[in-house]
């Protein structure tokens, strides 16, 4: 993954070649192949070079060309189209960077030149014929870029930390933004950041800085169905599926320079990732290696296993099965590590870490991943008789119970709680029986927040406590709610893309693609759930490609940590201790309530390793416990970091 930064005075002072060049340091770990900087007018840019395909070895930024200076963290998957649109002929194509022919998108088609590109990318683009700065993220966000609109200048950079090489950025937390990690609201600010005075620019959108030092950020897409893919039939959904998903995957693997990773759990996200990935490695002579989270092959599963589902990938000769299991590590080990890697209280990513470990221990320089699929193609159809029926569609209904229970195996009882009252209950009795559940106390209070610290949020308006997410989330706003989660994906802090980084990688999600989401808004609400099984198109596009296993399989998805709640049962209760003798000066409690931390965890006094105890436990509280305490050790971290 490689990175871009660097700073732009629009107070006619000079830019110090030194913070260039301490950015540069900041980011050193996604230069292993090369760094460079320009400073010069006022404007100091710098690009840290990681080779993945056979284009970035004729990379040479930044370039400057004419007036203008160009820094790119970029794969695009329409070179051709591109080439073909501005003229340059295939030779010159052949070893041209991609760099190369955003600069000559730019030329052509000036800021608006990202609706044009397909890919991941972030770039900065300083024309000096116009004083002005062009900015602009991918479509769904996949590369971060974080900025800092100061007093006289703009800095920019692909991880928040690169920012404070430059003096006058900011360096602390935003009381608004632990706010949110501590309430979950539903509704969050594009852009905002745990930073006071750094943004990320959203994916799908550009922002120019201009001479006077103002800036204007315009949204260059956003989510949104195709045309061409609206009011199709079932055979021309199968098809575009496979060619669709195929071309996302296919790109990404194009004229790579080493073999790729996969992170794997043997469903149909990642399944489909790798069978489509066949054609495509084995004519690169290549195997595609499968990374899996799963218990060791000796212990007694506590909860459904990835081993089984991955291992029926086993006889394809393009796939490299290998198996990530944890040893004594807990969420909480070397968490430290994580926080100076990856700048974010994210830090109990103790599993995504070593699976990155491998992925690079291996060769890779590219890691794919099946996050996206739940909510483009392979959406989970929660409730969806319930939909059937609201839809009028009672023939269809008892003939998809009927089926529901077959594949499934469950009771008639069960089917209704699970698949049909959840779309049926209107959402002011649902929060009547949460409120009820909860003797009316407000939702907020439930929360590990110190009361008036949330009272002061809520005063000043940044967080409204009657919208927040609630435990059991209603799904009969089926459209509405996959557009909100893939808003947000887009907006938000690309978090797995910089913690792959911090191991030498390049990060990507094909059903995060702007191809794959074009598609996904498309496909009519019947195609989602037939037969008594979400995923009805996977299971059609793919019936040739998939094991039949997994062609067979039910609902429902396989933990990326399977021994998850042992590692968060055995580890939180010394967690959270530890974490309260940091809490020097109030510095953490006056954010968090650690007596609700402790009331939420009291169940574990009483667990045991026996499936049907486990199943008895609140897990959600238990999970929201570890992240509570992770925030905890992050603001600790923080802070003494400053000092």
């Amino acid at each position: 993954m490689s990175a871009i930064f660097g700073v732009v005075r629009t107070d006619g002072a000079l830019v110090s070649e030194r913070e260039i060049g301490r950015m540069a340091n900041t980011l050193a770990h996604r230069g292993p192949d090369g760094r460079h900087i320009a400073v010069h007018d006022g404007v100091g840019m710098g690009h840290c070079l990681m080779r993945v395909t056979q284009e970035d070895w004729h990379e040479a930024q930044p370039i400057r060309d004419g007036g203008i200076t160009l820094v790119a963290d970029i794969r695009l998957d329409n070179r051709e189209a591109l080439a073909s649109a501005l003229g340059i002929d295939d030779t010159a194509l052949r070893d041209m960077p991609d760099s190369v022919i955003l600069l000559a998108a730019y030329r052509h088609w000036g800021g608006e030149c990202a609706s044009h590109l397909l890919g991941d990318f972030t770039f900065a683009i300083w024309d000096s014929a116009t004083r002005a700065l062009t900015v602009a993220r991918d479509h769904m966000g996949q590369r971060g870029l974080f900025y800092h609109h100061g007093d006289g200048f703009f800095a920019f950079a692909s991880e928040a930390k690169a920012l404070w090489a430059v003096e006058g950025v900011p360096r602390r937390l935003s009381e608004k933004a632990i706010g949110y990690r501590l309430l979950f609201p539903v509704d969050i600010t594009p852009g905002a950041t745990l930073y006071d005075g750094i943004a990320i620019l959203p994916g799908g959108c550009l922002l120019v800085l201009t001479g006077d030092g103002s800036c204007e950020m315009r949204t260059y897409w956003e989510p949104q169905a195709a045309p061409e893919h609206i009011g199709r039939d079932e055979t021309y959904y199968i098809e575009a599926y496979r060619r669709v998903l195929g071309e996302a995957v296919a790109c990404r693997l194009r004229r790579l320079t080493r073999p790729p990773a996969l992170l794997f759990s043997g469903g149909f996200d990642s399944g489909g990732i790798a069978a489509l990935a066949a054609p495509v490695v084995v004519a690169q002579g290549r195997q595609l290696i499968a990374l899996c989270s799963a218990l060791a092959e000796d212990a007694p599963p506590p909860v459904r296993d990835s081993r089984a589902a991955a291992e029926a990938f086993r006889r394809y000769p393009h796939i490299d099965l290998r198996y990530f299991v944890r040893g004594d590590e807990t969420p909480f080990s070397d968490i430290e590590a994580t926080f100076a890697a990856t700048e974010d209280s994210a830090g109990t990513a103790y599993v995504r870490r070593g699976l990155y470990r491998m992925a690079s221990s291996a060769g890779a320089r590219l890691v794919l991943d099946g996050t996206g699929g739940d909510v483009t193609l392979n959406v989970r159809a929660g409730a969806m008789l319930g939909r059937f029926l609201l839809r009028g569609r009672v023939i269809t209904f008892a003939r998809e119970v009927r089926a529901r229970r077959r594949v499934t195996g469950r009771s008639l009882r069960h089917v209704i709680r699970e698949d049909v009252l959840p779309a049926l209950i209107p959402l002011w009795l649902s929060a009547a029986i949460r409120s009820y559940r909860r003797r009316g106390v407000p939702m907020w209070r439930t929360r590990a927040i110190n009361a008036a610290f949330a009272q002061r949020l809520f005063d000043d308006g940044t967080i409204n406590p009657k919208r927040l997410i609630v435990p059991a989330p209603a799904y009969h706003r089926w459209q509405a709610r996959w557009l909100d989660f893939l808003r947000k994906m887009a907006w938000g802090e690309p978090l797995e893309t910089i913690l792959a980084a911090s191991e030498g990688l390049t990060y990507s999600r094909p059903y995060q693609d702007r191809r794959v989401v074009e598609l996904s808004l498309a496909i009519p609400e019947a195609l989602q759930f037939r037969c008594g099984n979400e995923r009805y198109l996977a299971r059609q596009a793919l019936a040739d490609v998939l094991p039949e296993r997994l062609l067979r399989s039910g609902p429902g998805n396989v933990s990326e940590g399977p021994d998850m709640y042992r590692a968060l049962r055995d580890s939180v209760p010394a967690a959270l201790a530890a974490v309260q003798t940091l809490d020097q000066d109030s510095r953490l409690s006056r954010y968090i309530d650690f007596a609700k931390v402790m009331e939420s965890i009291a169940p574990l006094n009483a667990a045991v390793d026996r499936p049907e105890e486990i199943s008895r436990l609140n897990l959600r509280a238990l999970h929201r416990a570890s992240r509570t305490i992770a925030l905890a050790r992050f603001i600790a971290w923080f802070d003494d970091s400053n000092r």
